[in-house]
């Protein structure tokens, strides 16, 4: 749905505070059978590749239904995600206010990144690449937060090593780190060399700025 002000919002479930972090999340109208339940930050929003725990709409604001418009998550051997109308027809626009980037941008952004920092591999490794879990969910290797299952995230190595789950949310982080504001940073055009596009990179880092992506608890592992 979007409101208004044309920004989008998309409610993934709803997440009880005792609930176990690999738990399906229920569906947002739980809420109504929990005291407080509308007025509670336990909706989970997907916004900009980031998974939030947040409340609910606002009741002062204007909101429409996007009937005509769908959530596509990786599934069975695809790992595209994206926002779709009239069947398989992207919608680009809103793909980016919920994931934060196609897929082919985040995969152009990941390419970069492995250049620059020198984890290349050959090509019939296709690393680093998107992809998701398939059985479980995971843990980011650079932020800690929480990867679903049949959710994407960017692998750089192999299954078995360091740097195989990084989540959209800790790429975005990641790029914060290694590009700041100032044009004449050195890592920051070795990435536009690479074929990192500038804009992309511009909305991931302010995408991820004083986000609250879900940690799983260290009990749960």
């Amino acid at each position: 749905m979007v409101d208004s002000g044309g920004s989008a919002h998309c409610f993934l479930g709803y997440q009880r505070d005792e609930q176990p972090f690999d738990l399906a999340w229920y569906s947002p109208s739980v809420a109504l059978h929990d005291k407080d339940g509308l007025g509670s930050y336990r909706f989970v929003e997907l916004r900009r590749g980031i998974i939030e725990r947040r409340g609910f709409l606002r009741r002062d604001d204007y909101y429409k239904v996007l009937k005509d418009r769908h959530l596509l998550l990786p599934r069975a051997t695809s790992s595209y995600f994206g926002v779709v109308h009239g069947g398989e027809d992207e919608d680009e626009d809103l793909t980016r206010q919920v994931f934060g980037a196609t897929r082919r941008e985040y995969l152009q952004i990941a390419r970069a990144v492995a250049k620059v920092v020198g984890r290349t591999f050959h090509d019939a490794l296709d690393l680093p690449r998107l992809t998701f879990s398939k059985t479980r969910s995971n843990r980011c290797d650079v932020s800690g937060c929480l990867i679903p299952k049949n959710f994407p995230y960017v692998a750089f190595d192999s299954a078995q090593y360091d740097w195989s789950h990084v989540s959209l949310f800790g790429l975005s982080r990641l790029l914060s780190f290694l590009c700041p504001s100032d044009d004449r940073s050195p890592t920051k055009n070795a990435l536009l060399q690479a074929g990192a596009d500038p804009q992309v990179m511009h909305k991931l880092v302010e995408g991820a700025l004083n986000a609250s992506p879900i940690f799983p608890n260290d009990r749960d592992w």
